[in-house]
């Protein structure tokens, strides 16, 4: 089974890189162990090096391959499920099984060889799930209705692609590209980790498809060219998760942390905490949930509230339970693990999440909402230390310093309160 060719030679180099990095210490170690193992069957799958494989191996890659899969997601469910229940958060766990999901589903589409029709699923899935999540977000309004129109659209998009494959193909890489430029997903925020998901990654896919199928005889269509357009995409997929989890990720604790038991309230140098308790490596208290009313840093936060606290005692940031009003502002709240309501070490504000519309210092500041920070570059409102406004998205349009902003425009100010231009 195990043949002593060049692929195995590869393999057996990247495990001696791995056990010398992981000898001296370094954590890159298991990536070299990963690739080594998984060096054959992805080759194989792409393609490439077809002929170091029989058709008894490739059988056993792909069933062992459906197996792990299954045995993957299923570990990672339950993990996810002891992480909720030992009052850990398990939303980088959420995010690998929904892509696991997403990367099967589309891979299975677009290898069953009929690609202009698993173009058009595709699209046909990110009309429904974009009106599934605007009208969550939006409740019962004229956001909802707007959901429900987009999503008909593109479901409409997906059904005239079945006439000019190629032509909608053009169209949905504009539309990509537009995203993630006008979005600037580029910067690669977790809150945008949704739009990358259900929207990007899919009418990419979808594109790519349609490209493929818009010939005569998709049957024509070369196993090499297969396994460079979707290899790619797959690598670039990879690649844009990776940097989410890499640069959108939420500080790890760097101490100890422990779990109340339901019900119990602990004092904590001086602040009463419930649920997961986290410490610094000097033993001082990094996070934890409010357990009731209290003033932090000349701030009065509401029990329930997710808090953290400089390595000097500081609060450093907090997730309210509720729109809660702060030095005059109504910040939004969903929950412990929600949205941050920020802080610099002299107490002033250093980033809030409005819950209204509101006039900030002269200036319309807008609401924040999930959809409207992912689909409209950011909605958070930032301060200087000095408390002056930094930046945030107008709620209407507005003459400033003979400039005049559209509604939706992002505005941004120096320490002074005068305009400046990001670079």
């Amino acid at each position: 089974m195990f043949k002593r060719d060049r692929i195995f030679y590869i393999a057996c180099g990247l495990t001696v890189i791995g056990i010398f990095l992981a000898i001296i210490g370094k954590e890159l170690g298991l990536l070299f162990f990963v690739g080594a193992y998984l060096l054959r069957p992805s080759l194989h799958e792409f393609g490439l090096a077809r002929q170091y494989a029989d058709e008894r191996q490739l059988m056993i890659h792909s069933r062992s391959g459906n197996i792990a899969f299954i045995v993957t997601m299923l570990a990672l469910v339950g993990y996810a499920l002891l992480r909720v229940a030992q009052g850990k958060t398990a939303e980088e766990l959420y995010e690998i099984i929904f892509i696991g999901l997403s990367a099967r589903a589309l891979t299975g589409l677009a290898m069953g060889g009929d690609y202009r029709k698993a173009g058009v699923i595709i699209i046909s899935a990110v009309g429904v799930f974009s009106a599934i999540f605007i009208s969550l977000e939006g409740g019962f309004s004229l956001v909802s209705l707007a959901g429900v129109g987009l999503g008909l659209l593109i479901i409409g998009v997906g059904q005239i692609a079945r006439k000019v494959p190629r032509v909608i193909a053009i169209l949905l890489s504009v539309i990509v590209v537009g995203v993630i430029y006008f979005g600037r997903l580029y910067e690669f925020q977790r809150i945008q980790t949704a739009l990358w998901l259900f929207f990007v990654v899919p009418l990419a896919t979808s594109s790519l498809c349609l490209f493929l199928g818009s010939g005569k005889k998709e049957d024509a269509v070369s196993g090499k060219t297969r396994s460079v357009t979707f290899g790619s995409l797959g690598v670039g997929v990879a690649l844009v998760f990776t940097l989410l989890i890499l640069f959108g990720g939420k500080e790890e604790p760097l101490g100890e942390a422990r779990v109340l038991t339901e019900g119990e309230v602990k004092e904590i140098q001086g602040i009463p905490c419930e649920g997961m308790v986290t410490y610094y490596q000097d033993g001082k208290l990094e996070s934890c949930i409010l357990a009731r009313d209290d003033t932090l840093s000349g701030q009065v936060i509401p029990a329930g509230s997710g808090i953290t606290l400089t390595p000097e005692g500081v609060l450093d940031r907090c997730s309210l339970p509720r729109d809660t009003y702060i030095q005059g502002h109504l910040c939004k709240g969903e929950g412990p693990r929600s949205w941050n309501t920020c802080f610099y070490p002299n107490g002033n504000l250093k980033l809030i999440w409005l819950g209204q519309d509101e006039v900030i210092q002269g200036i319309p500041c807008k609401e924040a909402s999930f959809m409207a920070d992912v689909f409209g570059g950011g909605v958070s409102v930032f301060f200087h230390e000095n408390g002056k406004l930094k930046r945030c998205k107008c709620a209407k349009d507005i003459t400033i310093e003979g400039r005049t902003f559209k509604k939706g425009d992002i505005i941004n100010f120096d320490q002074d309160g005068h305009l400046t231009i990001p670079h």
